[in-house]
């Protein structure tokens, strides 16, 4: 649906959808249903598309991934290889004979993995004893480039006779082992032997960034002389903001630096052709800020070729054909949306019609594939045959999903008191009726350099804005300052600022809400996982008109957040916060800027859920917000959810977390 429905034209909006009823609302268990993709990847003369199409398989708790190659003209999705466990990462060679991609058999390690594009037996490609995290063809496909790991400074001998001591430095609190880094190898496909291309210090980045960017596969210039790849100064977990982008010499190992900085740069690509390489590095003042696309090569000083286009660039982008512009994903208002971005010039917005984008890749023709998604509609795999065309379908995987009654959600705008402008979405329930009010969700996104967007099933949300409307609540997804689908201003509004700020966002949209007579006022409950956890726990020690809330794996203590997770977050709120706990400037806002500090004027019913595992995170946070609730006969139920990091990797644990929400919602929101 589109947006910016007055009221009014809502009624009649809203009318013929009553009448269709179809299967009625969608419920948690029919999501068991869902098929998700992985990024497609184009065949080399532009003509197939390899994808992954993932199921939950509840029985065995595990996500199945299967390769399926189609027509890039539609058809058929085919299947070529099925039940390998842990399969990503699918690459094309560079003739288009084969597929490869990464996957374990049994207990081994995770090895890099090759089937013919026609079908067949996968044939295991590497033997790298610590497995393999990435990997790349060459131009010519005689050669593999592998990040595997390196071995531990521990032998087996001083593991078994616990002469087993370690160093610890900026790692996570879960930490066992010490950390060791990851290098680039080189496979001769033809003899089998392989040679270490990388050496330290540092290793290759496999370590979540704090802010943007992310882990991606090395990439090779088109003459096969150079690899480019982001080097993390050290293996520590806390550290992945270190990073520079480096392109290292294949017959010589030498490696330089592309973009001149010591810390931010990510996703490196080659163009297609020539030495040209496009990273991600931030817009600025500081980290806390969108994401840019800089363009530069070995041999050349680097240029922000985005800054104009004031979006926060995914690391999932692509090169067009002959290194004339790049393709990439940022958030804009509450869509996903596909931008194509020249090396000179100004970028602009693919016609997606109302799709939000989740993934790309794009064709030697410069066809662009997009994974894409809606409020009412299941993610499919769409076509453009060139960047001026309409997205068609090209798969059909979740057409059951097209039965149910869905609700309206529309976009919303307004400015908090010191006139910071925000925008959300707005989902009514399921029959809502006009001159009625209705009881109120506030799900607060995480990030918070992110965004609630109209996604079908994705993000934090998942399937909860759907679940809420047809329980017969209105459902409020605020992009409050920090969010990074309103331009650089907005999310570096966020900036010293982590509670108060973002709190007025919160709060004078909900007021924006009530003066539409929608809101029943007494029944008003705050959600949110991660930072959105952090923001509900906040707005709950500072308001008391909620009826319920929940915080999941939800940050209340920076100090705690800065000293024991990984994970980047310890780089994050020194950004953030403008240094460290223990630096004068930045000290008190540690205090001042966590909800624990306030934990004892909580009067709100809340539900707390943390993973076991998150180094995100960690639990220690969610035990110190129990114990203050608990301690004052404030009505608290923690719910630990064994081995989770961050959010729950299996579907049995993901469903359960989401119903647990509902219920306790449900519970204190009434019917």
């Amino acid at each position: 649906m589109r947006r910016n429905l007055t009221l009014a034209l809502l009624a009649g909006l809203l009318a013929p959808l009553a009448a269709h009823a179809g299967l009625g609302p969608i419920k948690l268990a029919d999501f068991r249903a869902l098929v998700r993709f992985g990024t497609p990847r184009f065949s080399p003369d532009g003509k197939q598309i390899a994808v992954r199409t993932i199921r939950a398989d509840f029985i065995h708790d595990r996500y199945d991934s299967t390769l399926r190659v189609m027509s890039a003209g539609g058809g058929h999705a085919c299947a070529r290889v099925r039940g390998m466990r842990a399969m990503h990462s699918v690459r094309w060679s560079p003739h288009g004979h084969r597929i490869a991609f990464i996957a374990k058999v049994g207990h081994y390690k995770a090895q890099v993995y090759a089937v013919a594009a026609t079908g067949g037996t996968p044939r295991e490609l590497t033997a790298a004893p610590n497995g393999v995290e990435q990997f790349a063809w060459s131009p010519d496909g005689k050669t593999l480039a592998y990040v595997t790991p390196d071995n531990s400074p521990l032998s087996a001998r001083d593991r078994r006779t616990h002469h087993d001591l370690f160093d610890i430095h900026d790692d996570d609190y879960l930490i066992t082992r010490p950390p060791v880094p990851a290098e680039i190898w080189l496979l001769s496909l033809k003899s089998g032997t392989a040679r270490q291309l990388t050496h330290g210090p540092g290793g290759v980045l496999e370590v979540a960034p704090p802010i943007g960017g992310a882990i991606t596969t090395p990439s090779w210039s088109a003459d096969g002389r150079w690899i480019v790849y982001t080097r993390q100064a050290n293996a520590d977990d806390g550290d992945s903001d270190r990073t520079t982008v480096m392109a290292v010499n294949v017959a010589s190992g030498v490696a330089r630096p592309i973009g001149g900085h010591t810390s931010y740069e990510y996703a490196p690509r080659f163009a297609p052709r020539g030495l040209k390489v496009a990273f991600l590095y931030p817009h600025g003042p500081g980290p806390v800020s969108v994401m840019d696309f800089y363009v530069g090569s070995p041999t050349g000083a680097a240029q922000d070729v985005s800054a104009r286009l004031n979006r926060d660039l995914a690391a999932n982008f692509a090169w067009l054909p002959g290194g004339r512009a790049l393709v990439g994903i940022a958030n804009a208002g509450i869509d996903s949306k596909v931008f194509l971005q020249p090396l000179h010039g100004p970028g602009r917005a693919l016609r997606l019609h109302g799709l939000q984008a989740l993934s790309v890749g794009v064709s030697s023709q410069g066809a662009v594939a997009v994974v894409a998604d809606g409020t009412t509609h299941a993610p499919e795999l769409y076509l453009l045959r060139t960047v001026d065309s309409a997205p068609v379908p090209l798969t059909h995987f979740n057409r059951r999903f097209d039965g149910y009654t869905y609700p309206v959600s529309v976009a919303v705008h307004w400015r908090a008191p010191d006139g910071q402008y925000n925008d959300g979405i707005l989902t009514y329930p399921n029959g809502y009726t006009p001159g009625r009010r209705y009881p109120l969700v506030v799900f607060s996104h995480g990030g918070p350099e992110w965004a609630s967007i109209e996604h079908f099933d994705a993000d934090e949300v998942g399937p909860l804005r759907l679940l809420f409307a047809a329980h017969g609540d209105l459902v409020f997804e605020p992009n409050y300052r920090g969010s990074d689908n309103l331009g650089n201003a907005h999310e570096h509004a966020i900036y010293r600022d982590p509670g108060v700020g973002p709190d007025s966002d919160v709060i004078s949209g909900i007021r924006m809400l009530e003066a539409k007579g929608i809101v029943d006022t007494a029944r008003i409950a705050a959600v949110g996982h991660s930072y959105g956890g952090y923001m509900t726990a906040w707005l709950i020690t500072h308001q008391h008109f909620w009826r319920c809330a929940v915080v999941a794996d939800g940050v209340t203590d920076w100090t705690e957040e800065y000293e024991l997770s990984g994970a980047g977050n310890l780089a994050w709120t020194r950004a953030s916060l403008g240094g460290s706990p223990w630096n004068p400037r930045s000290a008190a806002l540690y205090r001042t800027g966590s909800p624990i500090t306030y934990a004892g004027d909580i009067t709100t019913p809340t539900l707390i859920l943390s993973g076991t595992d998150d180094i995100t995170v960690p639990i220690t946070e969610a035990f110190a917000l129990y114990h203050a609730l608990a301690s004052r006969h404030v009505p608290v139920k923690f719910i630990g959810i064994p081995g989770a990091y961050h959010m729950p990797q299996d579907p049995v644990h993901r469903e359960l977390f989401y119903a647990a929400m509902l219920q306790w919602v449900n519970k204190y929101l009434g019917p």
